[in-house]
């Protein structure tokens, strides 16, 4: 974006800069790292070319400069010194009253709220006054009976934005000279972007129910069933984005779990599948997860009033109405059962059933008098049978995806909008088509032949691993109840699948079949499980693997929690490898099925399943000297977790140039800070930022190169190939300038002994939670019965970014619903890729995953390194015992996560994760 450009806005003062996240701004420093240009030769020319359409549709934004006021609203009647008020309900209902009752001050604007803080008009209000107040702003609380209430209001102008902005950006053709241009650049487009979207926005929000970015569709009365107490909605995911030579709407269809609208009672008998109040209140530990932050409603106070059940688990549940007893005004002491007889002539039919506490001072209601307001959106992670199911709703075929995203973009987004007319944009219902490439499927060598992958698989029929290990010592746990002919016909397989793939497997050393009373409780349950599995590791000194059999059904826990427990146990207590086979492939033993756990016992005891061919292909040179491939992420706790819980970073880095060895480390780290955001007014607005980069990343760095060293005796990698997982675009100046800085102070600790060693670092963000979504322009090039791109198929022009070196990539097959590509940006390169053999070597990488015979949708890295967070984060679940252990998040406390809960199988340097 030239800084001399026409109708320029003026430049903003550090206390008048537009709300920004912090996270895109912070960690800047003096450094001058900042992501390198697109290389000389341009793009990517290699594979086959194919028109492609994409979910992208051009959008014209006017030259036009806009207002944007940042809007203060206080409640004077609160005793408390800070008066603000930050709840989102409160201020869109406030601000809109205010805009109906105030028209006059607003003549000929049609101003745009973004629903917390700010507010955008085309033209600047009330002259050259830079500060107004409203000071008493009536408005009608709908969730307290239409009470009127009264706010005050201060309107602060913060600057002056020129749409045109966007348009620079992207039509910027120098390359950045420091990283605070850089992102000073990328901060005033996005300023721009921001409130375009907020324009856009209004529509939708007016109609549909809103999450994040997402706009989901009332569906009626018989919306699809999700179970367990949610429903289906359908909606679209919108976004601006910025392309190589034009603007775009990003749009893709959304599909999300909502809480039923009923009441309370018939709703935790959903939740959890029961018909029966009672027999539901047995899991009443499932049932403060659900009903925790939930909002309800209630009408017996002759008018509708909305309540937020307590946010801590342990208190969402009070004593029962006809047990708990409180003093009304100046009566005698009664129950809560009692007292709505008496003063509301409601007879309770579940008296016997615990009150739910709601607001800020835990006011006991009980549950029948309750129904769950419309339109929540699911708190938390969805369980195993809802993913399925949504999985399986959401899963469309790419043709079909294509026409419904086409029907949005129709009846949303290109419709005749005043709002938008009034700004000048002017949004296209076409889809952009692009060229794509689908790159050459390289080949995959084995022990015995050597085979070309065909839609991105390959089949394990009459192969033999390129190194197949021995299982002579290993024993089962059945957990299911296994018949012995059952258990005897799955032992044949496994021998025979194994043995003719290249592993000797002997017979089990035991068969341990332990029972386990349903009626236990669920402590009891994991303490016998855990005995169980320490009993037979300590019988048997020598023994590689456990393999246990566990049900699909909940028993003797929950599918999730069992298999959860078991690696836990496994992992960071004994430091045993383990392998979890479900009941159904044990009932109906099939080869395929064998095949690939044969594939995951292959590789976590130590064997090479199959090898990547790179003599043949753009990166070979790569390879002619010490190389390694690093990966990385950062899995944080599910929403709602409390401030001690930590975030898990995770590192994992290649051993061999077969890229078939990884070593792994994991850390513990604070999830999320507080932060303050001064504004105009000077007040401390605190809310929460999620920490991405990984705090010892230094050590865990230093600690994966030690083991390169020792692996390949003495040699340090002369190349590091950096991937990582799960950064924005807004934190890649973070990355840089905390994570490679870290990355090279761990090299320089081996100066001792290798006196300037720098190696060649090339670092590439991945990410996988984006919205670009492929579809073939014709049919003939279609694959599968989904309809998607070929596997392979590479899109690095039109809808990349101007400047720098990007592109998206395809490269799995997709076997239900639409594929989805990933975007895979470089931020630093010593290592001097062009389009072609960076594109080529990451797709490479996707085929060199140990746990199957097909191309994945990640680089092998990336996918370990999510794996080694996600059994690092079930050895991270502590006992109570270790409740005491991490009391404040400090460092110290981390340290000693990391000492408790650290994996053992770590330190013996095996792919137990694979």
């Amino acid at each position: 974006m030239s800084q001399g450009a026409t109708a320029s806005p003026p430049p903003l003062t550090p206390s008048l800069l537009p709300p920004i996240p912090i996270s895109s701004t912070m960690g800047i420093s003096a450094s001058n790292y900042f992501p390198p240009p697109r290389p000389k030769n341009g793009y990517g020319t290699v594979g086959r070319v194919i028109p492609l359409r994409l979910n992208y549709f051009p959008i014209q934004i006017p030259h036009l400069t806009i207002q944007m006021y940042h809007i203060d609203v206080f409640n004077d009647s609160l005793k408390s010194e800070d008066k603000s008020v930050t709840q989102k309900f409160i201020c869109k209902a406030v601000i809109n009253s205010l805009l109906r009752n105030f028209q006059s001050d607003f003549p000929g604007e049609k101003p745009v709220y973004d629903g917390q803080a700010i507010l955008y008009t085309k033209k600047p209000l009330w002259g050259n006054t830079t500060t107004r107040e409203y000071k008493n702003v009536d408005w009608l609380d709908t969730e307290n009976g239409d009470k009127k209430r009264s706010h005050r209001v201060v309107f602060t102008h913060v600057a002056t934005i020129d749409l045109s902005m966007i348009q620079e950006f992207i039509d910027r053709n120098k390359p950045y000279l420091t990283a605070v241009d850089r992102q000073e650049d990328f901060d005033r487009g996005r300023t721009a972007i921001q409130a375009i979207e907020v324009i856009m926005r209004q529509l939708p929000q007016s109609k549909h129910v809103t999450v994040g970015r997402n706009f989901y569709f009332d569906p009626g009365q018989n919306p699809p069933n999700l179970g367990e107490g949610c429903d289906i909605w359908e909606g679209y995911f919108q976004s601006l984005r910025p392309g190589q030579w034009k603007p775009f709407i990003n749009i893709d269809t959304a599909v999300a779990g909502m809480m039923k609208d009923m009441n309370l009672i018939d709703f935790i008998c959903d939740a959890v599948n029961v018909q029966n109040p009672r027999e539901a209140m047995r899991k009443i530990n499932v049932l403060q997860r659900v009903l925790c932050n939930l909002k309800v409603a209630t009408k017996h106070l002759g008018f509708r009033r909305v309540y937020k059940i307590n946010n801590s688990a342990k208190k969402v549940f009070g004593k029962e109405a006809s047990s708990v007893k409180f003093k009304p005004g100046e009566g005698p002491d009664t129950t809560i059962e009692k007292y709505f007889m008496q003063k509301y002539k409601i007879k309770l039919d579940f008296p016997d059933l615990p009150c739910v506490l709601v607001g800020n001072k835990g006011t006991a209601i009980p549950m029948e008098l309750c129904t769950v307001v419309k339109g929540q959106h699911k708190i938390g992670k969805l369980t195993g049978d809802q993913t399925a199911n949504i999985i399986r709703y959401a899963a469309k075929p790419a043709f079909d995806k294509e026409k419904v995203i086409q029907q949005i973009a129709s009846r949303e987004i290109v419709i005749k909008d005043p709002l938008l007319a009034h700004y000048g944009i002017q949004p296209s219902n076409r889809m952009i088509e692009v060229e794509g490439r689908v790159l050459d499927t390289p080949i995959i060598n084995y022990n015995n032949k050597t085979l070309n992958p065909r839609d991105g698989s390959w089949n394990l029929m009459g192969v033999v691993f390129s190194n197949g290990k021995s299982m002579d010592s290993w024993g089962i746990i059945d957990f299911v109840g296994l018949h012995r002919d059952k258990c005897d016909h799955f032992i044949y397989e496994l021998q025979d699948v194994g043995g003719n793939s290249g592993m000797r497997i002997q017979k089990p050393l035991f068969i341990n079949a332990p029972r386990i009373n349903a009626r236990e409780d669920e402590f009891r349950k994991k303490e016998l499980i855990r005995k169980e599995l320490e009993s037979v590791y300590r019988s048997n000194s020598r023994l590689q693997m456990i393999v246990v059999f566990i049900n699909a059904k909940p028993f003797p826990l929950e599918n999730r929690e069992m298999y959860g427990h078991i690696k836990r146990v496994c992992d960071s207590e004994l430091g045993i490898n383990s392998q979890c086979i479900k009941d159904k492939n044990l009932f109906k033993v099939s080869k395929s099925v064998i095949a690939n756990i044969c594939l995951k016992m292959n590789a976590k005891l130590g064997g090479i399943n199959h090898i990547v061919e790179m003599s043949r292909t753009p990166s070979a040179e790569l390879f002619k000297r010490p190389i390694m491939f690093l990966g990385a992420d950062v899995a944080h706790p599910g929403p709602g977790t409390d401030q001690f819980t930590p975030s898990i970073a995770a590192m994992v880095g290649s051993l061999d140039s077969k890229l078939a060895k990884y070593l792994s480390c994991v850390r513990f780290q604070k999830h999320s800070r507080s932060i303050v955001d001064k504004i105009v007014s000077n007040q401390p607005l605190k809310r929460k930022e999620r920490l991405e980069m990984i705090d010892k990343f230094e050590e865990m760095a230093y600690e994966i190169l030690l083991g390169f060293q020792q692996f390949c005796k003495g040699h340090l990698p002369e190349r590091i190939i950096y991937y990582r997982d799960g950064v924005s675009e807004g934190q890649f100046i973070q990355v840089l300038d905390w994570e490679l800085k870290a990355l090279r102070k761990a090299c320089k600790r081996f100066h001792a002994d290798n006196p300037g060693y720098e190696p060649a670092i090339t670092l590439v963000c991945v990410q996988k939670r984006q919205h670009l979504r492929m579809f073939c322009a014709d049919r003939r090039d279609q694959v599968g019965r989904g309809g998607n791109v070929p596997p392979g198929t590479c899109v690095d022009r039109e809808v990349t970014h101007n400047l720098e070196f990007d592109f998206f990539l395809c490269s799995h097959f997709g076997l239900q619903g639409t594929s989805r590509p990933s975007h895979y940006h470089v931020l630093w390169d010593e290592n001097s890729f062009d389009a072609n053999s960076l594109q080529a070597l990451t797709y490479q990488l996707c085929h060199t995953y140990a746990r199957c015979t097909k191309a994945v949708s990640l680089p092998a890295p990336v996918y370990y390194a999510h794996w080694v967070a996600k059994r690092a984060a079930m050895s991270a679940t502590f006992r109570e015992d270790d409740s005491s252990s991490v009391s404040s998040g400090s460092s110290g406390d981390l340290e000693k996560w990391d000492q408790m809960r650290k994996p053992m199988l770590i330190e013996k340097g095996l792919m137990y994760w694979a």
